[in-house]
């Protein structure tokens, strides 16, 4: 099905947000090509999230934002054309568009508050809880204090003995909103210490609490591809990087 075709059946399903983003890509396709219309940079040029152009994709019914982009460019895709696949295309570009947001956060001010703390604390739950756990390993490593807590107990016992002066604590959320982090979240905010938040939520409430934000690109689970949090495991790797950089030209 043509997207012209597309937008005519599912035009009554988009919100009033939804329509006026489908009329501004309408109305600007000469500002991209082929290979620059990413979720990220329509998110730029619109100045709307990353999220909102995602879920029109798939109210239009496409499986992918890929799967748009290619009827978008009226692109016919020969199985010789290209080496990846359409659902390759997109987790590439997925990686991509994080490799770009975690270069726009303030990262050189998150590594040197690392620097000169004396304790780093991460909490994450689910899958997070995971990343966090490795983000431990690679800071113990360089010999770096570092706790790491997923039991909703002992993050509120862990978040009352922070101290503004000494510690700096890593929140990694996916949603932002995540209740038992928010009760732990509070308590730094009581205590003045400096949040580095890691999320692919925009205008969460989490990030009202957290000094520094982290975004990365927007993924959606589905009950045939469980979430990795590949994005996450691209945003520490670069933050652990520019600290190794910085750590060494201490030493």
């Amino acid at each position: 099905m043509k997207l012209h075709k597309r937008i005519s059946v599912n035009a009554k399903y988009l919100t009033k947000l939804e329509k006026e983003l489908l009329q501004l890509l309408l109305e600007n396709k000469s500002k991209f090509t082929y290979d620059t219309i990413t979720i990220i940079n329509i998110s730029e040029e619109f100045n709307i999230s990353s999220t909102s152009v995602h879920r029109l994709s798939k109210k239009l019914g496409y499986k992918s934002f890929i799967q748009f982009k290619d009827e978008y460019f009226e692109k016919d895709k020969q199985e010789d054309e290209s080496i990846l696949m359409p659902e390759d295309k997109e987790f590439i570009e997925n990686m991509l568009d994080t490799y770009k947001l975690v270069k726009q956060s303030n990262i050189d001010e998150i590594v040197s508050k690392m620097l000169k703390c004396k304790r780093i604390t991460i909490y994450g739950m689910g899958m997070s809880n995971y990343l966090g756990k490795i983000f431990q390993i690679k800071l113990q490593l360089l010999g770096i204090p570092a706790e790491q807590h997923d039991d909703s107990r002992f993050m509120r016992l862990s978040s009352r003995i922070l101290n503004k002066d000494d510690d700096l604590v890593f929140m990694l959320s996916r949603s932002g909103e995540t209740p038992e982090l928010l009760e732990v979240l509070v308590e730094t905010n009581l205590r003045g210490v400096d949040v580095v938040l890691i999320t692919e939520s925009r205008n969460s409430t989490f990030e009202k609490l957290c000094k520094y934000k982290v975004y990365t690109a927007y993924t959606q689970d589905s009950d045939s591809n469980i979430d990795t949090r590949l994005n996450f495991h691209i945003a520490m790797d670069y933050i652990i990087k520019k600290f190794i950089e910085k750590y060494e030209e201490k030493r």
